[in-house]
């Protein structure tokens, strides 16, 4: 498996946890004890869309567990949608069926940095302290820039001290670790929460993400949903996604864990920007992956890669690789109950984009999108 994947978006790094949360995390996972596993969720023999397409994503699915996979692949002249699986009892799943889609959400908010600097909003090193200047900021959080956030190399850790008291429970029982955030209350959070690594070395933060985003919703005057709407949902004609919709998507997946049980949606205002709380489809997903094959993109600077990230090249919100001789970008996502990828290759116009309702320990999704990509993984 090559080194791209994302794990779900609570994951802590044992370094990064005092011995004291160690102790309770512990006492916890004993008390909650009752919760009994179910069975790992397995595809079922549903199929829709695209018959063709259906029998090679059941072939790239293999033997990977999960209720349902659903993709969205072509070229510069063509494209096809196709489903395996359920998205709930009895419900086929489909390329229409919209799900939470986790930190693929990270993308689209490079692309609106990318598309702010071009308007002359901000500028790359435009700091936390410019944004916010009626906060009292720690002075390594106020000199945080925004291409810091994008690029991972902020320090800040995964999640803000508070996010990472709350995982300690919704770790075992699927719940919501980002409930308690809000836009206003991330600024505070951040601002009691130690640096993980310094400055400019590359680790990973949803924390800073979520930052990022809400620091371009400030400067543009609007609230992030509809930012994110009006710059690059709009745009690319991608009308079955949203951020942190007012009522979820009736028809939406049952999102279930790894081992079956039904999870909670990670719905925060606050953190949106990092990917809660953002629904989208297969197909919708192959509309950004479409564009990122072809160079249609707002944003298009996002993708250009600047740091070293975990065996790839990370630009804002992006990832590129080179595999077997050939380059392709994207990203992926999960939460406790989903997973979503997109990949495209631009020096051939093919892309993919993969989602499916079921968390998993492994990055599924982003093996299957690349093996439809016709890499042998």
């Amino acid at each position: 498996m090559i080194t791209l994947s994302r794990t779900p978006s609570t994951a802590l790094p044992a370094r990064s946890r005092p011995p004291l949360l160690v102790a309770l995390a512990a006492a916890l996972v004993l008390s909650l004890g009752a919760f009994a596993p179910a069975a790992p969720p397995t595809p079922s023999a549903d199929s829709t869309g695209d018959p063709a397409l259906a029998q090679r994503l059941r072939a790239a699915v293999g033997d990977l567990a999960g209720q349902g996979f659903a993709v969205a692949a072509g070229d510069a002249s063509t494209s096809a949608r196709a489903a395996i699986g359920t998205a709930a009892p009895g419900r086929p799943l489909t390329a229409a069926t919209p799900q939470e889609i986790g930190s693929v959400t990270k993308a689209m908010t490079g692309l609106l940095l990318a598309d702010a600097v071009e308007r002359g909003e901000v500028s790359p090193g435009t700091t936390l302290a410019e944004v916010h200047p009626d906060r009292d900021l720690p002075p390594e959080l106020a000199a945080t820039t925004l291409a810091e956030l994008a690029t991972h190399t902020s320090g800040l850790p995964r999640l803000s001290t508070r996010a990472q008291l709350r995982n300690l429970v919704t770790a075992s029982t699927y719940g919501n670790p980002y409930a308690w955030d809000t836009p206003d209350s991330l600024l505070t959070d951040a601002a009691w929460t130690p640096l993980r690594t310094p400055r400019g070395e590359y680790a990973y933060s949803n924390l800073g993400f979520a930052l990022l985003g809400q620091a371009l919703a400030v400067r543009a005057g609007v609230p992030y949903p509809q930012l994110l709407a009006e710059r690059v949902l709009v745009p690319l004609g991608m009308t079955r996604t949203a951020a942190v919709p007012g009522e979820l998507p009736a028809d939406r997946a049952v999102e279930l864990g790894p081992d079956g049980r039904p999870t909670t949606p990670w719905l925060s205002a606050g953190s949106a920007p990092a990917g809660t709380g953002v629904y989208s489809t297969a197909g919708d997903l192959g509309r950004l992956a479409a564009a990122a094959a072809s160079g249609r993109l707002p944003g298009a600077r996002a993708l250009e890669p600047v740091v070293d990230a975990d065996g790839a090249r990370a630009g804002w919100g992006w990832l590129v690789a080179d595999l077997d001789g050939r380059t392709v970008l994207g990203y992926n996502g999960a939460t406790y109950g989903v997973q979503s990828s997109v990949w495209a290759e631009p020096a051939t116009g093919r892309w993919v984009a993969v989602t499916s309702p079921s968390g998993s320990a492994a990055p599924d999704t982003q093996a299957v999108a690349l093996r439809l990509l016709g890499f042998a993984l």
